[in-house]
């Protein structure tokens, strides 16, 4: 779908409505963007808390304070989401409605996404709590309640987008809009997809975030590294990474897509969107105090002799190979493909212990076509959303993809030592 390119005539987040707006689509837009500030705000917020959180304070209970807030503001979050489904001056504003069974209501489908993260992400939380009562601390990303998180948080983030793609009728999307919309789908779609080799790039980082003074004093915490050590589960030892990353960039790139065809959306975004990865690396690295980094100059050396700490995911590489290949008479998941083998190349030389891994290259140009499908999928359910394609995402997603991966993590830890 292409969007307007003249910018006079789109209007900023904050605009004001023309003369013309009846006061519930006001507040209706309004209340949107308070809600989605509240939660990104949060969990942005919660999220950087927890990591700090967990290497200064030793984990003694489920409700730290991090844990607290990130509850306490989705709760609030969902309470916003309610009050506008259940208000229906509002919620009409919110695209085409759909009928939720047992309620019986007609309910804006793209609140329907957004509802339906937030309830399952305060499932979550909960399950969370109870995971780590049953089967202790030691678990990767890819336990259950973690696995969850990441797709729960995908899910709430594609019903904002949805539910602003709703208002484009009256509030047409300028491109700064854009590109934030396609950067919250690379930000919160990669955690999801590459699971545990999300943050885990190197057997070296995972001894230095081993070797944290407070993290040393955890035997849950040790035994936890030791599994990600045991059986490789980082960028540059597992054989899985480069088909896994490939599937979320065939993903990102058909969503990217559908969102906005433009160069200075499908270009722009994967660009902006590596030098964010590079600067929290960058600080990452600092942090940790990496290999003795006490100060920024310290990273330099650092940088050159280990670019898999902080080289981006080659997404950007990804996208102008497949801009270049519209030209082209490919179909369209030929060009995907081969985006797909050139980005796993690219993934080879930034993450590789042995040279045989540049044949994963080859697998990678399948599953680039297949995360394609996929993010055309996803996109399609954004722009029209129906009930019954919302269950199933939320039911592969948000249940099977974890449970799959929670019994792959339990077995892990029962086998290692």
């Amino acid at each position: 779908m292409r969007q307007s390119s003249l910018l006079e005539h789109s209007s900023a987040p904050g605009a004001a409505p023309s003369p013309a707006s009846p006061r519930s689509q006001v507040w209706a837009y309004r209340l949107l963007w308070v809600t989605f500030i509240i939660f990104f705000a949060s969990t942005g917020a919660g999220k950087l808390w927890d990591r700090v959180w967990h290497a200064t304070q030793r984990f003694d209970t489920f409700w730290s304070p991090p844990h607290f807030f990130v509850f306490l503001m989705t709760t609030a979050t969902g309470l916003l989401v309610a009050g506008i489904a259940f208000t229906p001056a509002l919620r009409v504003w919110f695209g085409p409605s759909v009928r939720v069974p047992i309620i019986r209501w007609d309910v804006a489908g793209t609140l329907v996404i957004l509802g339906g993260g937030l309830v399952a992400l305060s499932v979550t939380i909960m399950l969370d709590n109870a995971w780590h009562t049953a089967f202790g601390l030691d678990e990767t990303q890819w336990s259950v309640p973690h696995s969850m998180l990441g797709w729960c948080w995908l899910t709430i983030i594609l019903g904002f987008i949805s539910a602003r793609l709703a208002f484009r009728n009256y509030r047409p999307i300028n491109w700064i809009t854009m590109v934030i919309m396609a950067l919250l789908i690379l930000e919160f779609l990669c955690p999801a997809v590459t699971g545990p080799f999300y943050l885990m790039y190197s057997p070296h980082l995972v001894h230095a975030l081993a070797s944290i003074p407070v993290v040393l004093t955890e035997p849950s915490a040790q035994h936890m590294y030791r599994i990600y050590l045991h059986y490789g589960l980082t960028r540059q030892t597992n054989p899985l990474f480069i088909p896994i990353v490939s599937l979320f960039a065939g993903a990102a790139l058909a969503m990217l897509r559908g969102l906005d065809r433009r160069a200075c959306i499908f270009l722009v975004a994967p660009f902006l969107w590596s030098f964010i990865l590079m600067s929290r690396d960058w600080y990452t690295i600092l942090f940790l105090h990496y290999g003795g980094t006490r100060h920024v100059l310290d990273i330099i050396p650092i940088a050159l002799r280990e670019p898999s700490l902080w080289v981006p995911i080659p997404l950007f590489i990804a996208a102008l190979v497949f801009a270049g290949l519209e030209y082209t008479s490919f179909s369209l998941r030929r060009r995907y493909a081969i985006a797909g083998v050139i980005f796993a190349i690219f993934t080879f030389f930034i993450w590789h212990n042995a040279t045989w891994m540049i044949l994963l290259a080859l697998p990678a140009g399948f599953t680039a076509a297949l995360g394609s499908w996929i993010g055309s999928w996803l996109y399609g359910m954004l722009e029209k959303p129906s009930f019954v394609g919302l269950m199933k995402f939320l039911l592969i997603c948000c249940a099977q993809i974890p449970a799959v991966s929670g019994v792959v993590d339990l077995f892990m830890r029962r086998t290692t030592m």
